[in-house]
């Protein structure tokens, strides 16, 4: 009897901690940098999230059973859903929706050239674990590509197909349809650095874009121009 009542005092007590005000839980969460305005509790909530130069992004979640939550972040252009999965690191069962390119940090890719669009997410068992690759299955298309810049162009729609390699994520990319730049290629992230390996070739009448698409990479004799690039991967 005596082991019993101090299990069901342990149960008493988790309850009422995860029914505590969100806001009083915050502090001692491993919470993203810009998260705020927390609301509500564990089972149910929501938290504002700002990122330097953008719109904030409003953060809602609540309980599905078991280990899982069901969340939402959304703003005016970006519309994502899915669910969250308690356990050590992130760990997302499914994300689906909208991600705006102006919130991810792409300086570093193309140095004059910046990417635009919208991402369309279809993931399955996305995973990032401290110091390991992350993990990830199914697809994006970015939706509305293009390039602004020096070099101001449409990209059309860019197919990505996602899932996990030996020692990395791949990402296998190519064009969906004709548009003045062509893409195919592929970026291998592992747990510290990625890898990105791609082929641009542009309309055979526009030789000013041909002559742009110089600046970004190796010009190859049947006129493609191959883009590498590698660095740390911020995981």
């Amino acid at each position: 009897m005596g082991r019993l009542a101090g299990l069901a005092l342990l149960a008493v007590l988790l309850i009422a901690v995860l029914s505590l005000p969100a806001r009083m839980l915050a502090p001692f969460l491993d919470l993203p940098d810009g998260l705020g305005q927390v609301q509500g509790t564990v089972w149910s909530g929501s938290a504002r999230w700002r990122q330097p130069g953008q719109q904030p992004l409003d953060v809602r979640w609540g309980w599905k059973g078991g280990r899982e939550w069901r969340w939402q972040a959304l703003d005016g252009a970006t519309d994502l859903h899915g669910r969250w999965r308690a356990g050590r690191g992130l760990n997302l069962p499914a994300v689906r929706g909208w991600l705006s390119l102006d919130r991810l940090d792409l300086a570093d890719w193309l140095l004059v050239a910046r990417p635009v669009g919208m991402l369309e997410l279809d993931l399955d068992e996305v995973e990032l674990v401290p110091d390991q690759a992350p993990q990830a299955l199914g697809r994006a298309v970015w939706r509305q590509a293009g390039l602004v810049g020096a070099i101001h162009e449409s990209l059309g729609e860019i197919e990505l197909l996602v899932a996990p390699g030996t020692d990395a994520l791949v990402l296998d990319i190519r064009s969906l349809q004709a548009a003045p730049i062509q893409v195919r290629g592929r970026i291998d992230v592992g747990a510290q650095r990625y890898q990105l390996d791609l082929w641009l070739r542009a309309e055979r009448d526009r030789p000013d874009l041909q002559r742009a698409l110089r600046d970004l990479g190796e010009m190859q004799p049947d006129g493609q121009v191959r883009l590498r690039l590698s660095g740390r991967s911020g995981l």
